[in-house]
């Protein structure tokens, strides 16, 4: 046995299964009840509440190498494709010129590398911070990203590209989304299927920090033909307050979004409309422990007509563990669960719900003892109800596995990660296919 997968500092008792060369960590923790929980400081989970599967739990395909390239390739996003049963993974690449450009890869239901392509490349311009979401309507996808308008890193903008389900079609070309002269940072993107169109949010920054950052919005019609003429532009967060960090999903049964986002400290959200109208009072808490909550990560189950947001959260120390809340369809915060937590940092969680709009699959990135960090993941039910962590990739000896990020298919769930190639300078990006073969039941208190 591999001593080295069993070394996250951890109070939880362990078990290694290793199967036809896959590695996979189940950590079974003491189950206790899915309560709701405040957000005092007194409430704060302590324990994750977790349900026994059956015999069969999941199935992990091969380790997916979804792009090697002798660079630097950061920051993975996915988005799946249902009508041709395929994954979309967009990252960004360092080049040896100094400038980045935007990549993607096309997996197939089964794991299967379909192509790799270039979506925008400029030699004086740098390129990064890419997102996805696709179309089924028009059969593509919307690929957007950080554009450095000024080429000096003074100005910002944001940028996109439509893109063909089978690969860049040249008379598509990139366009600005917002060319404001500021900074525009970390873009996500959704798609509203009854609205027919996309909505961009990302973080603007003031050069001169005259003013606060804050989050913001743009609504892209799905056809190609440009913007809404009026309510286009949106400014989600509260004008004077420091907003940052946003992710945004769409919940296809009410037409509506949930955008999260952070101001360093604590973790609010914000509902909108099909048209990106804000809805309810307006910006409401998520998280607001006295320690800092960062990094939210937002998805819709539409079957369960609710959310689910999960943050990383300082725990004292230098320490973060993940917790997640549900969010119901009309916007009311509902119960805090501790998705993981040990004596080492656990961060970047990424959240997804499958296609059937059933269940929620949370990762994350979490460091083991030679200080380099590995990717685990968990099931999460509309209840809460969390089936035992599941090891994605552990690191190497001297490597790291991060920035987990999840589009949930058909069946299985698509995890991709930034992948430190053992032994040399290059870092590609990584992936694994989970299938659950998991009925949630109760939780019982023991």
């Amino acid at each position: 046995m591999n001593a080295m997968l069993d070394v996250r500092y951890s109070p939880r008792r362990l078990m290694l299964v290793i199967s036809l060369g896959l590695l996979v960590l189940l950590a079974l923790a003491d189950a206790t009840p899915g309560i709701a929980q405040s957000l005092s400081p007194e409430t704060r989970p302590t324990e994750s509440g977790t349900i026994q599967a059956g015999p069969d739990k999941l199935r992990l395909s091969r380790e997916i190498v979804v792009s090697a390239l002798d660079n630097e390739q950061l920051l993975p996003a996915a988005a799946y494709n249902w009508k041709h049963r395929e994954y979309l993974v967009v990252c960004h690449d360092t080049w040896t010129v100094g400038t980045r450009d935007i990549r993607a890869s096309r997996i197939a239901a089964d794991g299967t590398v379909l192509a790799e392509f270039e979506i925008y490349s400029n030699p004086t311009r740098d390129s990064a911070q890419p997102a996805v979401d696709y179309d089924p309507v028009n059969d593509r996808y919307l690929v957007v990203w950080a554009y450095d308008a000024a080429g000096d890193g003074s100005d910002w903008d944001l940028h996109g590209r439509f893109i063909p389900w089978d690969g860049p079609n040249p008379a598509v070309t990139e366009f600005p989304i917002i060319t404001w002269p500021s900074k525009q940072w970390n873009p996500k993107v959704a798609y509203a299927r009854a609205q027919e169109e996309f909505l961009v949010v990302w973080w603007n920054e003031d050069p001169a920090h005259v003013v606060d950052s804050y989050v913001s919005g743009k609504r892209i019609y799905a056809d190609g033909s440009g913007f809404p003429s009026t309510g286009s532009d949106v400014t989600i967060s509260v004008a004077g307050r420091e907003r940052v960090d946003p992710d945004v999903t769409y919940n296809l049964g009410r037409n509506e979004y949930l955008v999260a986002y952070t101001d360093g400290v604590d973790i609010f959200g914000e509902r909108l409309q099909g048209n990106a109208a804000p809805l309810g009072s307006g910006e409401f808490g998520i998280a607001g422990w006295p320690d800092a909550e960062r990094h939210p990560a937002v998805a819709a189950c539409k079957e369960a007509d609710q959310y689910l947001v999960a943050w990383q959260s300082l725990t004292g120390g230098a320490n973060e563990a993940i917790y997640a809340r549900v969010v119901s369809g009309e916007g009311a915060p509902g119960s805090v669960f501790l998705v993981d937590n040990t004596t080492s940092p656990e961060e970047e969680p990424d959240v997804a719900c499958d296609l059937a709009g059933r269940r929620y699959m949370v990762a994350w990135q979490s460091r083991y003892t030679n200080v380099k960090y590995g990717v685990l993941s968990r099931f999460v039910a509309p209840d809460g109800a969390m089936t035992p962590a599941i090891e994605l990739r552990p690191p190497g000896a001297a490597a790291d596995r991060t920035r987990p990020a999840i589009a949930g298919g058909d069946t299985s769930f698509l995890v991709a990660w930034e992948h430190d190639r053992d032994g040399t300078a290059y870092q590609d990006i990584h992936g694994r296919l989970v299938t659950p073969y998991v009925v949630f039941m109760p939780v019982v208190k023991r």
